[in-house]
Formats: C-alpha cells, structure tokens, sequence
C-alpha cells in the first residue's frame, strides 16, 4: 500500500473527529487534556513550518512530509491519537487534516482526497464560522497558513477541480483581485499593504459581490486581511505576531 493512500486513510479516520462547538481558549490552546505536552511539541512543529517563508508561498513538500511524519509518530507513541481520546485537541487533530492533505504528492491521491471533500469540509465550516480568528491566532495553530498550502497544492491539478467555476473565480473582477492579492503579498519589500488596501477596495466596489454567496464570503475575508495588515503595521509586533497575521491574510488565496 501507497504512502499516499495511507494518508488519505489517516485523514479520513481523522475526519470523524469534529470539533465539539463551544470550545474555551485553553481547549483550542489544547493546553488541558492528559496530552497537553505532546500536543504543545506538534503545534511547534507546525508552526516551524511557516519559518522557512511565508505561509502563501509554496513550502517544499519535503518539509511537509517530515513535520507531519514526525508529528504523528510522536502522537502515536504518547497514544495522543487514542480513540478514547477522540474529543482532547480537536484543533490539533484538524491541523493534521490539512497538514495532510498539503503533504500529498501522488496527484492520484490528491483527487481522492478532493473528491471526499465532504467530510473534511464540516470541521473546518465550523472553525470560521464560529471561532472569533483572533481566537484562532491565539490558539497558536497555523491554520490559516496550511488552508493556503492546500491552495497552492490544488493548483497544480488539472481538470475539473481546479476552475474558475468550482472557485468562483468566473468574474473578471475576481480574477483582478486575485493577481493583485498575489502581487502585494509578494512585494520585494515586504506585504504591500497600500496595495492591498487598494485591490480590496475596488473588489468590494465591484458588481462581482451581488453575483453569489462564494464571492461574498471572499470579501468578508479580504476585510479581514486589511485588518491584519493595518494592525501589524501599527502595532509594531513581534515575528511571532507577524507569523499569525500572514496566516489571516492566507485565507484570502
């Protein structure tokens, strides 16, 4: 049997464990539980990630490969992944989903995962719509920074999940937005926050948002990452900080 399709066993027995709603800071934290401290070392191993570059840019999946192999193998022999430990780290657990599905490289296995999408979409609905993000950068989790690997490991499919339809990408407006996202994200002098601002703003003015709920909710995102960018860029943080903001503005890809 495949690594490949190994993975895609772990993440779809992975997937039934749904975040319970209602979740205080620490249990998003995962600093309560009998398995506080192996789950501290996976978050830290996940976060050393986006050290390498920042989160919208591909990491080699090398990098990948071996953060989530050596996370799993921790959690396994602490027997963090117990069945009756289903409800302790669901945050942790949901990282490893998406770590998981960025980690893939038979393009095979990948379609697989895709095309069961259902069952991993309900957990991570439920992580944006109703934790407060500020909530989720305190956690600690880089969310938001493997939401964009994942991005960046569906664009290189090709077919009928990597389009503009399934992405709501069809308007002209969207696809504006998108190449001048990618631009100010990627400045030679840092995030060009200005830039940002700017494509933002005439997005937001555009008729694109009266075309569907997909596009909505992509404004309500890039709210957001102006937000992110105009708090960083007042307040003077700390690369840690500044590591959390990049993973709100990755949700914007």
């Amino acid at each position: 049997m495949s690594t490949a399709v190994v993975r895609v066993g772990l993440l779809l027995a992975l997937a039934s464990a749904q975040l319970p709603g209602g979740q205080s800071m620490e249990e998003l934290a995962c600093v309560v539980g009998p398995r506080t401290e192996t789950w501290a070392s996976a978050k830290q191993r996940f976060r050393a990630i986006f050290m390498i570059q920042p989160a919208w840019l591909p990491v080699p999946k090398e990098a990948l490969t071996a953060t989530m192999q050596s996370a799993v193998a921790d959690l396994n022999g602490h027997s963090a992944l117990a069945p009756h430990l289903a409800d302790e780290c669901g945050l942790g657990k949901l990282s490893i989903q998406l770590l998981s599905m960025s980690a893939i490289e038979d393009p095979a296995a990948l379609l697989q995962l895709f095309s069961s999408v259902e069952q991993l979409s309900a957990p991570v609905l439920t992580l944006l719509l109703d934790v407060p993000w500020v909530a989720l950068a305190q956690a600690g989790w880089p969310i938001f920074g493997l939401l964009s690997q994942i991005n960046v490991r569906k664009a290189q499919l090709q077919g009928a999940l990597n389009d503009d339809v399934t992405d709501g990408m069809q308007e002209a407006s969207a696809q504006q937005f998108q190449a001048e996202l990618a631009a100010a994200l990627n400045s030679q002098d840092g995030i060009d926050g200005m830039a940002l601002q700017r494509a933002a703003a005439v997005y937001m003015g555009s008729p694109a948002k009266e075309h569907g709920d997909v596009v909505v909710v992509v404004v309500v995102v890039v709210v957001a990452a102006v937000v992110a960018v105009v708090v960083a860029n007042n307040n003077n943080y700390n690369n840690s900080n500044y590591n959390y903001m990049s993973e709100m503005l990755c949700a914007s890809n």
